[in-house]
Parts: structure tokens; C-alpha cells; sequence
């Protein structure tokens, strides 16, 4: 046995420890878990973080940075709730690396770029939500990006209910997975986070279902909007809500 395995359990066991009391609602306890999970963890190799559960990980570094990381609102201030950044304000996509081309076509919820890869579709952004530097050149004549518009502009007519596209999208095998049963929901129905965590077996990774839905690069033809939270509201989407209410209308929900 290596001798830095005791090292990779004993920060899983950390980061366990402190999800558990995270989801008991003991902030304080948490925070300090965390804190040591984190420093155990900035000490592994690549390789070695690979050892580790991906819902711990992600965990670790997203989720519970919101909520105990240097970002966050401090206790004891007069305005203890966070302020939600605009649109124009929040973060924008960088196009995925192995994309080698683009193409920009409008649609009823804005202007929209397709990336391809020499494979497959990278990704359909929304515009206002993309890096544009970071985009590769742009190809009208790209044979991949002109079959996807094309079924895109079918979809908005209501004349298409799936897409028939070759698609490569990078991402971690847990996102993937997620990304494949993204895929399998239906035209005008819709599954909770809850419902995916099951469809892969694993019903306790109901939070890092939500960060590979997010995280979704193909917005639209992998239909990440139709993804709601358990109660039926409209759950946080790349794109805003806005956009997220009209592609359920479109698609005969929320009439």
C-alpha cells in the first residue's frame, strides 16, 4: 500500500465528516471540517485527488465554497444575504478548448453560437452568456454547425422534437453520466435533480447532480432546461430564467 493512501482516506473521511454536518445544519463544526478537508486536500496529487469520490470533490471545491468560502457574506453584516449578480454582471462560459469552429444564428430566446468539435458538437451557448475571445473561428460552411442549425430552426418551428447530432462534450465521467440522462428526457416533460440522481443510482448525489446540470456545455439539444426542482419551481439555468420559461412554453409546459 502507498504510503500516502492513509492520507487520501483520511481526507475522504474529512470531507464526508463535514458534508454530514453540513446537512445537520451544524455550520460552525462544518466550517472547520471543511477547512481541514481542504488543507488535506491541497496537498495531493492530481492522481491521488482521483482516489477520491467525485461528489466529495465536488463538493469540496464548489458547493460548500459558496457557503463557507473567502466569497462569502460575513456573519454579522447589516445586509447578510448575498446579492444576486445581473446577467451582464454573472460570469460568462469559455468555449471548451477542443472546439475548432462556430456558427451564430438567432432564435426566439436570442442569439445563440454553436461550437463543433472536429468530432462532434462542443456546445450551443446562449450569447450573452459566452467569453466571445475565447471562441474559435466562425464557419458558415462547416457541414456539422450548418446540420445543427438547421435542426435548431426546426425545433423553434415545433416541426422537431429531438436532435440528431454527433456530439463531444468534455467533461468528468460522473458529468457525462449526467449529461447522458439529460438527453433521454423527453419533448415537453420534465425530471427533478432527485429523479437523475436515481436514473444513475445514486440518490444521495442530488447536489452534484445540480453542478453537472449546470455545467452542461450543449445547452438546449442536451435539454438541461427541463431539469426543475423537486417542488416544481424553475431552478437556477445558464441561460436565466427568463430563457428557461420560455423553452418550457415552447415546449407546452407552464402554460
Amino acid at each position: 500500500m502507498s504510503l500516502r493512501q492513509p492520507l487520501i482516506k483520511e481526507t475522504t473521511r474529512l470531507i464526508r465528516e463535514a458534508r454530514r454536518r453540513w446537512d445537520a445544519h451544524e455550520n460552525a463544526s462544518c466550517r472547520r471540517v471543511r477547512e481541514e478537508a481542504l488543507k488535506s486536500y491541497n496537498t495531493l496529487t492530481k492522481d491521488e485527488k482521483a482516489q477520491i469520490p467525485e461528489t466529495h470533490r465536488v463538493w469540496l471545491r464548489y458547493r460548500s465554497e459558496k457557503y463557507f468560502g473567502s466569497s462569502r457574506t460575513k456573519p454579522g453584516t447589516k445586509n447578510p444575504k448575498p446579492v444576486s449578480k445581473s446577467m451582464k454582471e454573472a460570469k460568462r462560459s469559455h468555449a471548451p478548448q477542443h472546439s475548432t469552429a462556430c456558427l451564430w444564428m438567432d432564435s426566439p430566446v436570442g442569439r445563440l453560437v454553436m461550437l463543433t468539435s472536429k468530432k462532434g458538437i462542443s456546445g450551443v451557448y446562449f450569447g450573452h452568456r459566452i467569453e466571445k475571445s475565447t471562441l474559435p473561428p466562425e464557419s458558415s460552411k462547416n457541414l456539422i454547425l450548418k446540420k445543427a442549425a438547421r435542426q435548431l430552426e426546426e425545433f423553434f418551428a415545433k416541426k422537431r422534437e429531438s436532435f440528431d447530432l454527433p456530439l463531444e462534450a468534455k467533461g468528468s465521467a460522473f458529468q457525462r453520466s449526467i449529461w447522458r440522462e439529460l438527453s433521454k428526457i423527453p419533448f415537453g416533460q420534465t425530471r427533478s435533480y432527485g429523479d437523475l440522481a436515481d436514473a444513475i443510482g445514486n440518490p444521495k448525489a442530488v447536489r452534484a447532480v445540480g453542478l453537472a446540470n449546470g455545467a452542461n456545455p450543449i445547452s438546449i439539444i442536451v435539454p438541461c432546461h427541463r431539469v426543475i426542482g423537486k417542488n416544481g419551481a424553475l431552478v437556477g439555468f445558464g441561460g436565466g430564467l427568463e430563457i428557461k420559461t420560455k423553452l418550457l412554453k415552447h415546449e407546452g409546459l407552464l402554460l
